[in-house]
């Protein structure tokens, strides 16, 4: 796997020629904002009110984490029954602060390696790393779907992101899942997709990260003086899963530094204002990044012990 991320191809060279395009498009758009002005005078006059917000949404962002590591470990039970969640949730919050490396495909490759510890063939860990991608966009297409609908701006961005997903699935699968694992192989047959009720498990955690995410981005908006009705709310969980959508299918993005950024300050254009949006952006970066990184900090906690074979 590691050899397929290191070798070149037409494809791969085109899509990260189309992602360094689509973030210098982003950073061009963050940077104007930024230079018009408004925004760090905005975070300034509210910083008592904001710094306990940050502080608290990092932790929460860092709890969250851990519905990710759930779902990936229903997802590996379609091989064996998992063993104890605390090995699951180690090794997927030791792995995830990965994606901050260029290329954002890093904490996949962790995940590939120390995930062999937990007793999981490699076959089996690519599986589940395909279906959770799958099942992430999904859920985060159908959370920007209603913001969609009632933008049209902003259903393009949805096509646009849908387009590059996927762009990006047909050229990743091939290098990514192993040849015996195709449909109608024996691996496959004797792997098999997780049960039906692993996968809704799986589906009902990932709604429950983005629901919890979207929120954490509605108190901030709240915290910066937007309105907090839930209509707002409503319409911040659908921007942030927006601006997941389009990080995500970025290719070379790290963690959709710059994409994202600028997606929720579009998503967000007309409901607040252009200030209050940069700002929101802004604040909402760093209390993700500190989030992951809190999560890492938990997940090293952990005993190493309990990530074993068995």
């Amino acid at each position: 796997m590691l050899r397929a991320l290191r070798e070149g191809s037409p494809g791969r060279r085109l899509g990260r020629w189309l992602g360094g395009l689509a973030m210098a498009l982003a950073f061009a758009l963050v940077g104007t904002r930024l230079w018009q002005g408004g925004a760090w005078g905005l975070i300034g006059a509210r910083l008592d009110v904001l710094l306990p917000a940050t502080l608290a949404g990092a932790l929460l962002y860092g709890l969250s984490g851990f519905l990710l590591s759930a779902a990936w470990r229903e997802l590996l039970g379609a091989e064996r029954p998992p063993g104890q969640a605390a090995g699951y949730h180690a090794v997927y919050g030791r792995t995830q602060i990965a994606k901050y490396l260029p290329g954002n495909c890093f904490h996949f490759v962790g995940r590939q390696v120390l995930g062999r510890a937990l007793g999981h063939s490699q076959a089996a860990l690519a599986l589940a790393s395909l279906l959770e991608a799958a099942l992430l966009t999904a859920v985060a297409a159908g959370l920007a779907l209603p913001l969609a609908l009632d933008r049209p701006g902003d259903g393009a961005l949805t096509l646009l992101a849908g387009a590059g997903l996927a762009l990006t699935l047909s050229l990743a699968a091939p290098r990514l899942l192993p040849a015996r694992l195709w449909p109608g192989s024996g691996a496959a047959r004797r792997a098999g997709l997780p049960a039906a009720g692993r996968l809704l498990r799986a589906l009902a955690l990932h709604i429950a990260f983005f629901v919890t995410a979207g929120g954490l981005l509605w108190g901030l908006a709240a915290a910066l003086g937007a309105p907090a009705a839930p209509p707002a709310a409503a319409r911040c969980i659908g921007a942030l899963a927006l601006a997941w959508l389009a990080g995500f299918v970025v290719p070379g993005a790290a963690a959709g530094v710059g994409i994202r950024e600028a997606v929720l300050m579009v998503a967000l254009d007309g409901v607040l204002a252009p200030e209050v949006a940069l700002a929101l952006a802004l604040v909402f970066r760093l209390v993700t990044t500190v989030g992951d990184g809190v999560f890492c900090a938990l997940a090293l906690t952990l005993p190493s012990m309990r990530i074993n074979a068995k």
